[in-house]
């Protein structure tokens, strides 16, 4: 798929996998648009993107995912069709705190901010010829345990029960019913947009750097854990409802999974977009 001169909006974008997939989308001809939360290192970035592909318009925004107010003040700025939104920007395993809205951080992230994000982003999806939705899930969601999707258990509020590792599976688990459940309900709208899921299998990116272990050394650097995302972006032949990841799980070229069982339970995909709806306050493709 052609992205020359095209328009790709990449969350978490200083480093890791996004911006490893911010370069190689640059390389392809791809105006960007780059948002992370430390101005300092995303400015570095964008300026070393731009300096090496000054063909392409590079825009860098500042922006916590987590907080749905400036998140929906910044995507009032976004006036041009988008052609990849790849929902990148993620948290794993922080000590237990709340956003603005009082959603557990991960949770809060990894999932509940790049809901409205698509949905406040959707007109623009649909402006373009043949978008992509990019939802970035992990091979942990296999160990994810949602049970009902209903507002206490994705909220999480309650440090008690907070198991920071479980949180952070159940959150890509919740990641993966998100792009399915986007598939599913885009086709029956009629949009031409598509949603794929990806993850890097093991990849060794900023996420890791305040949980270090022996067995780092063993990890994909993030060039190579990103080319599940990156293919899911510019490759021709997918028509949405893909999950593109390694395929011996933790290393290995990209192919199209299955993911869990729990993964493709429809019941509980419906209920987290309903309770997403409730959380966002924002009525998505219903």
């Amino acid at each position: 798929m052609s992205l020359n001169q095209k328009t790709a909006l990449i969350t978490g974008a200083s480093s890791g996998l996004g911006l490893a997939s911010a370069r190689a989308l640059a390389a392809k001809g791809t105006n960007l648009i780059m948002v992370a939360r430390g101005e300092e290192r995303l400015e570095k970035a964008a300026k070393d993107i731009a300096q090496k592909y000054p063909s392409i318009t590079v825009d860098a925004k500042v922006l916590d995912i987590s907080n749905l107010d400036t998140l929906r003040q910044f995507t009032d700025s976004i006036t041009q069709p988008i052609d990849v939104l790849m929902n990148n920007a993620g948290l794993m395993g922080p000590d237990f705190s709340l956003s603005i809205e009082g959603i557990e951080s991960q949770m809060a992230t990894n999932h509940i901010g790049h809901f409205l994000l698509t949905a406040l982003l959707w007109p623009n999806l649909n402006r373009a010829s043949d978008a992509r939705v990019i939802s970035l899930s992990s091979v942990v969601h296999r160990k994810g345990k949602l049970k009902t999707a209903g507002i206490d258990e994705i909220r999480g509020s309650d440090p008690k029960k907070y198991d920071r590792w479980q949180r952070y599976a159940d959150s890509k688990l919740a990641c993966l019913f998100f792009a399915r459940e986007l598939d599913i309900r885009a086709r029956l709208s009629g949009s031409k947009v598509k949603s794929i899921a990806a993850h890097p299998g093991w990849a060794l990116t900023n996420l890791q750097q305040g949980n270090p272990t022996p067995f780092d050394r063993l990890a994909q650097p993030s060039e190579v854990g990103a080319r599940a995302q990156i293919r899911a972006a510019i490759e021709d032949g997918f028509s949405g409802g893909e999950f593109i990841g390694p395929k011996f799980e933790l290393w290995g070229e990209p192919k199209n999974i299955k993911g869990s069982v729990r993964s493709r339970n429809l019941e509980i995909s419906r209920a987290l977009w309903a309770t997403s709806e409730d959380l966002t306050g924002i009525k998505f493709l219903a």
